[in-house]
């Protein structure tokens, strides 16, 4: 072929060479575009068709369908600006990647949704926008199935663009005043305005993505951007994880500094306080490119300073389906993402529990910089950690989940765990467990910065015995002793860190002193009475700091245990050689101990009544019978001792929720947050904004109702008293029969307990009722084991779409109840039963009993998740006929519910029957089909 294509390098055209002056006569254009619209027969102003039958010296070449394969395959861009010589910046058409959604004005920000929003979701993400607006909590309780994650997630990533373009039209704006280039040219202060919209796009003037720009700006509008990421026992070689190199960009001779560029006139500001810009009022070639430099100063400047938005589930597999929300939006790769995980979820690298304790001791000890003679110098002895730079923003998709991270990391043999906290440094949106960001010791570890971010936690139903928790802390005393020979047996090296040697000593007489302690306080438990193989005295709190006061332990010599740890746990984190023998464990254990000690001596001791300090005896159990228990000493077998354990349990999840207030916002969502008023209470944090809205799901869809009495008329009540009588067991287990009969496909009951499951299971199986029902149904019941549980539910997933369905027990708060997806034929009807065995810390809210409120209405939601599911919801206790006991359900519960109470007999033959209502159902189900 003898005229030679060109593909220019912002692919927004091809050139042919001996074409162009002849079409530079036909169009009077500078350059010749080819459309990038689908359509065919759809071009722009400026595009040329070549593809005349008078022009035979054309190349016989489908030039069009060659482009758009390509940009579809490497570059899938939406509308941006390109510059010509003269014109200014002109718009070349998208290709089409995905459907257009919907588009809502709510709160004066533009929100983007993949489908028509309900009218519970615009309530919603008003109120989200509304809170990070104004930088005010918010509480959003909205049911199973209404679309709340899609609507948080649109919510804040339309705020988070909205506040992109503002800050870059500001931006622009302030330097169009002193620029008088700016001024000449059509366009110049919009496109140096506007933020690319997506994030893998190829951008203009020959750069290859937005990426590949040196971050510019000053040490505090960028430091939540560019701080550099280090780990708390997490064990990197050099001080920062993250290194934001500076690339040159195409055809420039840009310094490493990306402060200047040799050769040019211009002068690109370090800061926003420091314009200094030094115009050269020569040429339109000098003045583009001073364009340029602000475009991609601006840009920088941005990213750098919009608020970061975290989001927080309770679960890893929560997470997954809230970034399968993600990925339907059209902020995927405009947002840049990553997902937090422990070594535990995400390293590749094959553990060998010979050779190391856990993950974290093995990652530890294997990243440390190591020179061999066939390794150069740097490298580690994980090839995974040093490919880590392979993982990145632009060699992964615009979304991915753990899953995803993983299988890439795979792929191509890098490491996904320090590869997503490295991406985390830029993202927009970070999803993690949301632990990750209420527990301190992880905050710290992860450098995970609140200040002024926003904070969204999903699934907040549990938030606050996950706040208890997080301040709860116990070690026994072998944990203790097994630290005190690790330090000592790193102390026994002479050059075992000869900087921190006196720091190792003061630990290790510290930590002597706390088994003194244990010896001194074990008198106090030895005598306590035994119940379920422990023995406990519990302190009250000052008479427990007491006791450390007299073992110099207290309040008067903390901070300097806080400083020598604090020194300690960083020469760990970076050189953890020096300290040979010394696993995770004890790092771990001296982190928890000074931050124990930290929740409860700070502030001068103003939370020290919220902690219940107590001491446990475990018993060990003699499995030897007396006949056999002979051979122990003939054999000189080993006999387990008592363990003791100091347990400080706290009271008041506002000690944890404290460290969160620096957030710009925080916002809690769940489908179950009532009693609304028992849970701001609790976190001592006002929540100024709040939003229940009604259930998508219309009444005829769902049947709520109550059982107050036994099929022979006596009243029903479930409480941890009653449930150990044999009617009242007996009673429940003919109702579960009944509903199964007349219940297409899946029944969900959920009970108090493991305990009381696996008692009411004996009692069913001697008087025949768990044979009636699997007669009726194939019968499983949840496990405590995960892998147990992931088979059982395989297999219930499996039998349930079959004509004779299945039945599943579980329990509240349990894997079932929270975060599984029940929808359509898995669970047509809920069953609960209530006990008093459920229990909180904190069980009085304003004056009155909750004994399982929350963990109900969690429970209930499984029923229905989505609008065209149906389902029925039946709750065993006479008690709910009571306005004590329901006024606290989640509104859209009450809602369904009003005064649908039963006994047995109107429950099984009145007309508004749960029979009637599943036969209806079904009916009105095969019809539809």
């Amino acid at each position: 072929m003898s005229d030679i294509i060109e593909l220019s390098d912002d692919d927004d055209s091809f050139i042919l060479p001996k074409k162009a002056e002849k079409l530079e006569q036909l169009s009077g254009e500078d350059s010749v575009l080819l459309s990038d619209d689908n359509d065919a027969e759809e071009r722009s102003s400026n595009t040329v068709d070549y593809f005349t039958s008078d022009e035979e010296y054309l190349p016989e070449i489908d030039l069009k369908s060659r482009k758009k394969k390509v940009l579809k395959q490497l570059f899938p861009t939406p509308e941006k600006l390109r510059w010509d010589d003269a014109a200014g910046p002109s718009k070349v058409s998208p290709v089409k990647l995905r459907d257009p959604g919907f588009d809502k004005m709510i709160g004066g920000v533009t929100v983007n949704l993949p489908v028509d929003p309900y009218g519970c979701q615009i309530a919603l993400m008003s109120k989200v926008i509304t809170a990070i607006k104004t930088g005010k909590n918010c509480l959003l309780e909205s049911p199973t199935g209404s679309g709340k994650t899609l609507a948080l997630l649109c919510g804040a990533l339309a705020w988070q663009r909205h506040e992109r373009m503002q800050r870059g039209q500001r931006l622009a704006q302030q330097n169009a005043e002193r620029i008088t280039e700016l001024k000449s040219f059509d366009g110049a202060v919009d496109y140096v305005a506007s933020i690319p919209n997506v994030n893998f796009s190829k951008s203009v003037f020959g750069e290859k993505s937005i990426y590949d720009k040196p971050v510019n700006c000053g040490d505090n509008s960028c430091s939540k951007r560019q701080e550099p990421l280090q780990d708390s026992f997490e064990g990197t070689p050099e001080k920062g994880l993250v290194r934001i190199q500076k690339r040159r960009r195409v055809n420039s001779t840009e310094s490493s500094s990306g402060s200047s560029t040799k050769g040019s006139p211009y002068k690109l500001p370090s800061t926003p306080q420091k314009p200094g810009f030094m115009a050269d009022p020569q040429t339109p070639e000098s003045a583009k490119f001073l364009i340029r430099l602000l475009h991609n100063w601006v840009t920088d400047d941005v990213n750098c300073s919009v608020p970061t938005i975290y989001y927080g589930a309770r679960t890893h597999k929560q997470l997954q389906q809230v970034i399968k929300e993600f990925k339907r939006t059209s902020y995927r790769g405009e947002a840049k993402m990553t997902v937090l995980s422990s070594r535990d979820y995400s390293c590749i690298r094959d553990f060998d529990k010979n050779l190391w304790t856990s993950k974290n001791d093995m990652c530890r000890g294997c990243i440390k910089p190591h020179a061999s003679a066939d390794r150069p110098k740097g490298e580690s002895n994980c090839k995974f950690y040093d490919n880590r730079t392979a993982l990145h923003h632009g060699s992964l998709p615009p979304a991915f989940d753990l899953e995803e991270l993983v299988e890439a990391g795979k792929e191509n043999s890098s490491c996904p765990y320090f590869a997503a906290r490295a991406m985390a440094a830029s993202a927009h949106i970070v999803f993690c467990p949301y632990n990750y960001l209420i527990e301190p010791s992880i905050r710290s570890s992860m450098q995970i910065n609140l200040k002024e971010n926003i904070v969204v936690i999903d699934e907040a139903h549990n938030i606050e015995d996950i706040c208890r928790d997080a301040a709860s802390f116990s070690f026994t005393r072998e944990q203790l002793q097994a630290a005190i020979t690790e330090l000592e047996k790193a102390a026994s090296y002479q050059y075992s860190g000869h900087n921190i040697m006196d720091q190792l000593e003061k630990i290790v007489k510290t930590l002597k002193t706390w088994d003194d302690w244990f010896v001194n306080q074990s008198t106090l438990v030895n005598n306590r009475p035994v119940n379920n193989n422990e023995a406990v005295y519990a302190w009250h709190v000052a008479d427990f700091v007491t006791t450390l006061n007299n073992h110099n332990l207290g309040q008067p010599y903390y901070s300097e245990f806080k400083h020598n740890v604090e020194v300690f746990t960083q020469r760990l984190r970076e050189d953890a050689r020096t300290l040979v023998g010394v696993t995770q464990a004890t790092g771990t254990l001296l982190e928890s101990l000074d931050a124990a000690l930290t929740y409860l001596f700070r502030s001068d001791g103003q939370f020290m009544d919220d902690f219940k300090p107590a001491l446990v005896r475990t018993v060990a159990a003699d499995a030897m019978s007396e006949a056999t228990s002979w051979r122990n000493s003939q054999f000189n077998q080993k006999i387990k001792k008592d363990v003791y354990e100091l347990r400080l349990l706290c009271m008041n999840p506002a000690v944890v929720f404290e460290g969160l207030k620096t957030a710009r916002c925080i916002i809690l969502a769940s489908g179950t947050l009532t009693p609304l008023v028992s849970l701001y209470s609790e976190l001592g944090t006002d929540f100024p904004l709040k939003v229940s809205p009604n259930h998508v799901i219309s009444s005829d869809r769902v049947w709520v109702g109550t059982l107050s009495t036994c099929p022979d008329g006596s009243r029903l009540e479930c409480k941890s008293t009653s449930a150990a009588q044999p009617g009242v067991q007996d009673a429940i287990g003919d109702t579960i029969l009944w509903v199964s009969q007349v219940t297409p496909h899946g029944v969900l009951v959920f009970l108090p307990s493991y305990q009381l499951m696996n008692r009411l299971a004996r009692r069913w199986q001697e008087t025949g009722i768990w044979r009636k029902l699997e007669q009726q149904k194939n019968v499983f019941m949840e496990s405590r084991n995960v892998r147990d549980h992931n088979d059982t539910m395989e297999d219930f997933y499996k039998y349930v779409e079959t004509d004779r369905g299945a039945i599943l027990f579980a329990v509240f708060r349990g894997k079932v109840s929270e975060g599984m997806d029940f929808k359509d034929h898995q669970a047509r009807a809920v069953i609960t039963s209530s006990s008093g065995e459920i229990r909180t810390r904190v069980p009085r809210i304003t004056g009155r009993i909750i004994v399982f409120i929350r963990a109900l209405n969690q429970a209930v939601g499984r029923c229905v998740r989505h609008r065209g599911d149906w389902g029925a919801v039946l709750m065993i206790d006479a008690r709910f006929q009571n306005p004590y006991y329901t006024e606290h359900l989640s509104k859209w519960l009450r809602g369904f519910l009003n005064n649908n109470h039963h006994t047995f007999e109107s429950l099984v033959n009145s007309p508004n029957s749960l029979e009637s209502f599943m036969q209806s159902m079904t009916i009105n189900e095969t019809e539809d089909v």
